[in-house]
């Protein structure tokens, strides 16, 4: 590995996804000759304590993609919400909805993305009116994807939020993490944090999707 990382100029390992259902890899010796990853992908191995070790070994990675479903309950421990990730993606593909309003409020990475969120609307709205107030702080960048059946999506969100609708032709490079390309931002709704501190929230235009740029210092290009 050391041969390979000075030809092809990489310090570390990209990334390591962990998906085997026989538990063949011990990933003491993965990490040994892989080293720490700067992404981690996690998923239903079928063997929860086989995952528990996988995270416990490689927890210190900037970005980590994990499925509820990895854990005995399909509930991901509070422990692993607080972890401060450059990147924090939960899926929930095979299993139940993950993530309530609650546990949400506990993550402390800079990006989250929820696939499949246990929320609906209503908790969008309230989450908006806490963030403004002072919650999830170091949040940079949020999206979540929830089901809805309600046609009036938007407007439950947008409710007793003051907010200033931005132009079509508005468009704003936003600069995430190191995790991804820098992004383009066009229109959407803009808020803003007690502190001052703005933010862009956007709507799925085919789904129930919540879109959220916080327009740092460090996040402007």
């Amino acid at each position: 590995m050391e041969h390979f990382k000075t030809i092809f100029n990489f310090r570390r390992t990209g990334s390591i996804e962990y998906d085997d259902p026989l538990g063949n890899y011990d990933p003491v010796d993965i990490k040994k000759y892989f080293g720490v990853p700067s992404s981690l992908t996690v998923l239903n191995t079928g063997h929860s304590v086989h995952n528990q070790v996988v995270l416990q070994t490689f927890l210190l990675v900037d970005s980590l993609t994990i499925e509820p479903s990895v854990f005995q309950n399909s509930k991901i421990p509070p422990e692993l919400l607080i972890q401060n990730f450059d990147l924090l993606r939960i899926k929930a593909e095979f299993g139940p909805n993950s993530i309530t309003l609650d546990e949400l409020l506990m993550i402390n990475s800079k990006a989250i993305d929820i696939r499949r969120a246990r929320m609906g609307p209503k908790d969008i709205n309230k989450f908006i009116k806490l963030w403004q107030h002072g919650a999830n702080p170091q949040m940079e960048y949020l999206f979540i994807y929830f089901e809805s059946e309600r046609e009036d999506t938007e407007e439950i969100i947008r409710k007793g939020i003051n907010f200033l609708e931005m132009p079509e032709t508005e468009r704003r490079v936003f600069k995430f993490a190191g995790y991804r390309d820098d992004e383009k931002v066009e229109c959407g709704m803009d808020i803003w944090r007690k502190d001052g501190v703005k933010a862009t929230v956007q709507f799925g235009d085919h789904w129930d999707c919540f879109e959220m740029f916080v327009w740092f210092d460090h996040c402007i290009v």
